[in-house]
């Protein structure tokens, strides 16, 4: 395994033995420690009559593993006063901790023996469909007709497989999942060499890498499984733009949802930080709310979907609303630039949010520091008028053009007595 210093200040990364890369963020003054274990698999991965089952499989590694079982392992971490999380993104996976310093061997041993030795016991695996589907109906029950951009818009814009369908996953997984199923789909995703590993804390870099190593070296993987291929990439073919219409009765007014394509954020480019402008200057007005990205700014690298929402009720194309942003003044557009640069913060605002961009930067572009630059550009434009003003430009051009689809949910109407 080879240790080499990574761009930005306090890190260090290496590839382990097995082909994971790992990273060690050092803050001296951090009181806790994070552990972040992400995969390269997620929804788009999955193949026809697999939809949801990689949900499933991040709900059942919380579940009972080879060595202990899911209630013991919830109680030693308690013990220690720790906190844990888990989601399953468009093209990863991810589980973290966050704890005290001084268990970070303790976290790293328990998220990589739970992620690599699941017991997928089939008591288990009923219980965990019958979450999945729960998360799901809480999830849309608050929506306008259980209608949201994910996955009504994106099932409604891909016409290809893996970007179409809803990988969120329902009771039909009931006659869909075995354990062996599982198992196979398991070994074939959840690989050392697809995973990115990510330790935040106190302690010396070489110090938690070395724990990672150690850890690491116990995961007894079978080498002859077929690797899990990232085809979805090329795949990738949008329908026909067109307009659907969903009646909601007890709906006090209209809701427009729209989607068209977004920039590229393999890099920080030109038409992506354009594209964060304009959703923040759409967002800042009332009754709008837009999003670059499905899952927000910079969660997938291409593919991705610029959001509207308009609950403003007004018969207003997106077409015309983004035209309408060539006239805004400076002080609007500085403010616009701010919004965006407080809405990327987020994703690096604390030790754990930090961790976990920085796998999913690493696993997703290979650089850990991407939010980071992005943060940066976005502080330096926030006083370029001219440039900011340059990419709202051509920004607004390029969404104006492109085709967009639409979900209207609408109250019905009533029939006259």
């Amino acid at each position: 395994m080879n240790s080499t210093p990574l761009e930005a200040a306090q890190m260090r990364g290496m590839t382990l033995d097995q082909g994971a890369r790992a990273i060690a963020i050092q803050n001296p003054s951090a009181r806790n420690s994070t552990f972040v274990l992400a995969i390269s698999s997620g929804m788009r991965h999955e193949l026809p009559g697999e939809e949801g089952m990689l949900h499933l499989l991040e709900h059942l590694i919380y579940q009972d593993s080879a060595a202990i079982t899911s209630s013991d392992r919830e109680a030693e971490l308690n013990s220690v006063g720790g906190v844990l999380g888990g989601h399953t993104h468009m093209d990863y996976t991810e589980f973290y901790e966050t704890a005290l310093p001084s268990d970070l061997s303790g976290m790293v041993a328990r998220v990589i023996e739970q992620v690599f030795h699941p017991a997928f016991k089939p008591e288990q695996i009923n219980e965990q469909i019958h979450a999945v589907c729960t998360e799901r109906s809480q999830r849309l029950a608050p929506a306008p007709g259980e209608v949201l951009p994910f996955p009504h818009l994106t099932c409604q814009y891909w016409e290809d497989h893996a970007h179409g369908h809803d990988g969120t996953g329902d009771k039909s997984l009931f006659s869909r999942v075995s354990v062996e199923r599982l198992q196979d789909l398991h070994a074939k995703h959840y690989r050392p060499e697809h995973a990115v590993l990510v330790t935040f804390g106190p302690q010396e870099p070489s110090e938690m890498l070395e724990i990672l190593a150690e850890e690491m070296g116990s995961v007894s993987i079978a080498k002859s499984m077929p690797k899990a291929t990232a085809s979805h990439h090329m795949e990738a073919r949008q329908n026909s733009a067109k307009n659907q219409i969903v009646h909601d009765p007890g709906l006090p007014g209209r809701r427009l949802l729209a989607a068209t394509s977004a920039a590229d954020a393999r890099t920080i480019n030109e038409a992506f930080l354009g594209d964060l402008i304009v959703a923040s200057l759409l967002s800042m007005q009332t009754g709008l709310d837009s999003s670059v990205g499905i899952f927000g700014p910079a969660d997938l690298t291409e593919n991705d979907l610029f959001i509207l929402v308009d609950d403003t009720g007004l018969d207003l194309e997106p077409i015309l609303r983004l035209r309408a942003l060539a006239s805004v003044d400076d002080t609007i557009l500085q403010s616009a630039a701010k919004r965006a640069l407080f809405t990327v913060e987020k994703s690096v605002h604390d030790d754990e949010r930090l961790a976990r961009t920085t796998a999913r930067d690493m696993l997703l572009r290979g650089s850990p520091s991407f939010s980071h630059e992005l943060v940066s550009r976005l502080r330096l434009l926030s006083e370029q008028t001219t440039r900011l003003r340059k990419l709202l430009l051509g920004s607004t051009q390029r969404l104006a053009t492109q085709p967009w689809h639409t979900l209207d949910v609408t109250p019905t109407l009533q029939e006259d007595a």
